[in-house]
C-alpha cells in the first residue's frame, strides 16, 4: 500500500466477512453499524473477539451467531475475515492491528490509533509494509461538511484564515472512570494509556480542527502547548486545552472538559479576517457568518468509515482517514504523553452534583468557548486554577 492509502485491490465481489474485536462499550455501536451494513448485503459479521463471549441477548437481532473467541489471530484464521474492526483498549491497538496486517486482513482501527507516537509509527509502518488498508476511526472526518468547509475557505468566503478553535463541553459521571481498568489512566502496568479528554472522548475535536486547518501529517506541526488539569480523582486529564502551531504559522486551539455545567454539542470554528465558519461535527451542521451577508446554515451527509473501507477493498474507493492523515493528531497525543501529569484542581474549583454523580467546574463552559473563540489557553483567559502552559517544540 502506498503512503496515500491507495492499494491494488483484489478483483472480488460479494459480501465481505468482518471480525469485530471489542464488542462491548463503544463496540456496541460497531455491532449496530455492522448490522446496518449486513442488512444492505455488503458485509457479514463472521466473528467477535472478546475475553468473555457475548450472550445471545448482547448480539443485535439479524447478526446471526458469529464465531466467538478470545484469540484474535485464531479467529481471523478460522473465519477467513477480510476486514477487522478493532475497538479494544488503547494500548492494544498497535499489536492487534499488526496481527491483522500479518494475515493480510484490512483494518478499521478506533481512535486514538495509539497511546504514543512511537507506537503509532510502529503500527502505521507495519500496516504499510504488509500492504493492507487501514482506516482510522475519526468518524467526523467522514462528514461531507469537511470538504465543503475546505471549499468555502479556498473560495475566500471568510477571507484569510487567522486561526482555528475547537470547543468540547461534555459531562461524564464519576462512574465513567470505573467502566474499565484503563479508564482515566495515563499508564497502567508500565504501559502508556493516555486516556485523557483531548486524546479519547473529545479527540474528534482535536483531529477535526487540525484537518480543517490542513494540518493532518506529523510534519505539519511545529509547536504544541498543553494545559492539563483534572477535577476527577483520576491519573489523566478531564479539563484541558492545547494550542498547536502549524508549519505555516497557523494557530489551532482546542479546549475541552468532561466537567461541564451544561453539556452541549462540541464544535470547531474556522476564523477568518472577514468571517467565521462553525462546524458542529457530531451533527454535520455548519454555520457560515461573513461580512455583508446574513448567517447561512447547512446540513450535510456523512460517509460511514467502515462502509468506505469496504468500498475501498472491493472497488478501490479512496480511503478517507489513512494513518498518515492522523500524524498531526498523534503529535498532540505525544505532547500530552510527555507533559507533566495533569494537575488536580483545588477543591474550591469544582463541586459534586450528587444526583448525577459527576463533578462540575463552575465557569468552565464559558472558558471552553472563549478559548475556541480567542485561540487563548485557560491560563491566558484568567482561570486562577490553570497551570501555565507547557510548550513542546516538535521535531519530525
Amino acid at each position: 500500500m502506498n503512503t496515500d492509502g491507495t492499494m491494488n485491490t483484489e478483483d472480488t465481489t460479494g459480501t465481505v466477512d468482518i471480525v469485530l474485536a471489542g464488542a462491548r462499550g463503544h463496540g456496541r455501536w460497531h455491532l449496530e453499524n455492522i448490522r446496518r451494513l449486513q442488512d444492505k448485503g455488503i458485509v457479514r459479521l463472521a466473528g467477535i473477539c472478546e475475553l468473555t463471549p457475548l450472550t445471545g441477548e448482547e448480539i443485535p437481532d439479524g447478526l446471526g451467531t458469529p464465531e466467538q473467541s478470545a484469540d484474535f489471530g485464531a479467529l481471523l484464521d478460522s473465519t477467513g475475515a477480510r476486514i477487522a474492526v478493532i475497538c479494544t483498549p488503547i494500548p492494544t491497538h498497535t499489536d492487534l492491528a499488526l496481527e491483522a496486517a500479518r494475515r493480510k486482513v484490512h483494518i478499521l482501527l478506533e481512535k486514538p490509533p495509539a497511546p504514543s507516537y512511537a507506537e503509532f509509527r510502529r503500527m502505521a509502518d507495519g500496516v504499510a509494509a504488509a500492504g493492507v488498508a487501514c482506516q482510522i476511526g475519526f468518524q467526523s472526518l467522514g462528514s461531507h461538511a469537511v470538504p465543503a468547509i475546505r471549499e468555502l475557505v479556498e473560495e475566500g468566503a471568510i477571507g484569510e484564515v487567522t486561526g482555528i478553535g475547537g470547543a468540547g463541553a461534555w459531562a461524564r459521571a464519576e462512574s465513567y472512570y470505573r467502566r474499565a481498568p484503563w479508564a482515566g489512566k495515563r499508564r497502567m502496568n508500565g504501559v502508556d494509556v493516555i486516556d485523557g479528554v483531548l486524546t479519547n472522548p473529545l479527540a474528534h475535536a482535536v483531529a477535526t480542527a487540525l484537518a480543517l486547518g490542513g494540518t493532518t501529517r506529523a510534519e505539519d506541526v511545529t509547536r504544541i502547548e498543553t494545559e492539563l488539569q483534572r477535577a476527577n480523582d483520576i491519573e489523566s486529564d478531564d479539563t484541558s486545552c492545547v494550542r498547536v502551531t502549524t508549519a505555516n504559522g497557523l494557530k489551532v486551539t482546542v479546549a475541552a472538559t468532561l466537567c461541564a455545567e451544561d453539556p452541549d454539542e462540541p464544535y470547531v470554528v474556522v476564523h477568518g479576517d472577514s468571517g467565521r465558519i462553525t462546524y458542529w461535527y457530531k451533527q454535520d451542521r455548519v454555520l457560515l457568518q461573513r461580512a455583508g451577508h446574513g448567517p447561512e446554515e447547512y446540513e450535510y451527509g456523512r460517509t460511514d468509515l467502515l462502509e468506505n473501507l469496504v468500498d475501498h477493498v472491493t472497488d478501490g474507493d479512496e480511503l478517507l482517514v489513512v494513518p498518515e492523515a492522523t500524524g498531526a493528531f498523534m503529535k498532540v497525543v505525544e505532547a500530552i504523553r510527555l507533559a507533566p501529569d495533569p494537575a488536580p484542581l483545588p477543591a474550591s474549583a469544582w463541586h459534586l452534583l450528587p444526583d448525577e454523580g459527576r463533578r462540575v467546574v463552575p465557569g468552565i463552559d464559558g472558558l471552553v468557548a472563549a478559548a475556541a473563540d480567542s485561540l487563548a489557553l485557560y491560563s491566558e483567559l484568567g482561570a486562577d486554577w490553570a497551570r501555565p502552559h507547557e510548550a513542546n517544540e516538535v521535531s519530525t
